[in-house]
This record gives C-alpha cells, structure tokens and sequence, in this order.
C-alpha cells in the first residue's frame, strides 16, 4: 500500500511534459530560432563556435567594432548560462519557472530595440543571453543538448555501428532514439521557419516585427510546463501520464 501511493503522489509531481517532451520541444524551437537569427544577423546565438572563431580573427585585423561585438555575444551568452545556473541553485524546483519569463522579456526587448535601431547588431546580445539561459536549463534539467545538432549526428552514426556489429542494450537504444527525435525536431522546426515565411505577405510582415517575442512565449511555456505538475493544470484524475521515448 505504501509503495501504491507513493506512485500515485509521484505521478501527480508529474510536469506536463516530460523531460524528453521538453527537449523535442526546445530543439525544434531551436530549429526555428537558428533560421531567425541567420535571416537577421547572419550568425548564430544558440551555439558560439562561430563567435569565438571571428572574435579571433578581427582581433588580429584589428577591427574594433567586430571585436567589441563578438566580445559582447560571447559575455552576454556566458551570462545566461551563470543566470540560469544560479537560479537552479538558489531556487531548487522552482528555476524554470522563474527563467521562464526572463527568456520572454529578453526575447521581447530585442525585438523593441531592434525595430527601433534596425541598422544596429547589437540587440543580437540579448538573444545569445536568452539562448544561454535555455541551453543551460537543456543540459541542466532535461540532459539533453538540444542546441549542438552535430553530437547527435555523430551519436546516431556510432550507435547504428554498434547495433549492427554487437547489437545494443535497451537503453542505449532509447539514448539513440532520443537524438534522432531530437534531430528530427530541429529539422522540422528549421523547415516550418523556412516554410513560414511564404504564408500571407501581410502577416509574415506583422509578424516579423515580434519574431523572437513570439518564440520566447513558446520557449517560455516549455519551460513552464517542464516544471508545473500535471494535476495543478488538469486535476488529479485529468492528469496524463509521463511521457517518454522508453
């Protein structure tokens, strides 16, 4: 009786979406979010191999201005990291919820700075702290690199390798199957960006005034639904079971 409630009470501490739910759903966002970014900017916020490879090139050029914004990038993203570090620490259970709307607020701010200075780069710092924030909170909270696509490739190409050779355990086979959902994700979510933008001229155009406000409410209702239980949402008899890729 006593181990029959306790998985009662642990399924009712159940978040609506599981942690691997929550990574599919932040690398497709992710997908999305990349497109975003290289259509504006021309560079990437969620990943800083790019940054740190043209902060040391115009460093020896001697351009003060790439300098200054790769430099920029790189801070801004290492400060969301920490942010989001400190947040799990400070606030056990609770660091999702509370990133949650930072995500959106900085999201937003880009999008009012850059409508207000379209001709500036530099609102782009916003996004990379953002994009640190939720990196950290993949790794952190849901295990999953949802960010760094080229890992999964390499995992699923060793893995099938492995299964074929000695064949694999059951849960490496639903390590396997979680990058390639995860790569399938971001896939899809690249492809619905690309996709968006050959809708309705009027609303693409509306809608690109508020591009990254309107992701950071998707980015911030993963991050909620990550941590709020199911039955706070739907009841106790509504709540759905935990979802995962086993």
């Amino acid at each position: 009786q006593p181990q029959m409630e306790a998985k009662v009470a642990k399924r009712d501490d159940a978040p609506v979406l599981s942690k691997d739910l929550a990574a599919f759903a932040l690398a497709f966002l992710n997908g999305w979010n990349d497109v975003l970014n290289f259509r504006l900017y021309k560079a990437f916020t969620l990943r800083h191999t790019g940054s740190t490879m043209n902060l040391g090139i115009n460093s020896v050029e001697g351009d003060p201005l790439l300098v200054k914004f790769f430099l920029g990038t790189l801070f801004y993203y290492c400060g969301g990291c920490a942010l989001f570090k400190f947040l799990d620490i400070k606030l056990e259970g609770r660091s999702l919820t509370v990133a949650a709307p930072v995500v959106l607020a900085l999201q937003s701010m880009n999008d009012q700075l850059r409508n207000r200075s379209p001709d500036s780069k530099l609102h782009m710092w916003l996004l990379a702290a953002s994009n640190g924030l939720l990196n950290t909170a993949a790794a952190e909270k849901f295990g999953c690199l949802t960010h760094v696509i080229t890992g999964h490739y390499q995992k699923v190409s060793t893995d099938l390798v492995l299964l074929s050779v000695k064949g694999l355990s059951t849960e490496q086979l639903r390590a396997t199957r979680k990058s390639c959902l995860v790569l399938l994700s971001f896939f899809l979510g690249a492809f619905s960006a690309q996709a968006g933008g050959y809708l309705n001229k009027s609303l693409v155009a509306q809608c690109s005034k508020h591009r990254f406000g309107i992701l950071g409410i998707f980015y911030a209702a993963v991050l909620l639904l990550s941590e709020v239980p199911a039955s706070r949402l739907f009841g106790k008899a509504l709540a759905p079971p935990s979802i995962s890729t086993e």
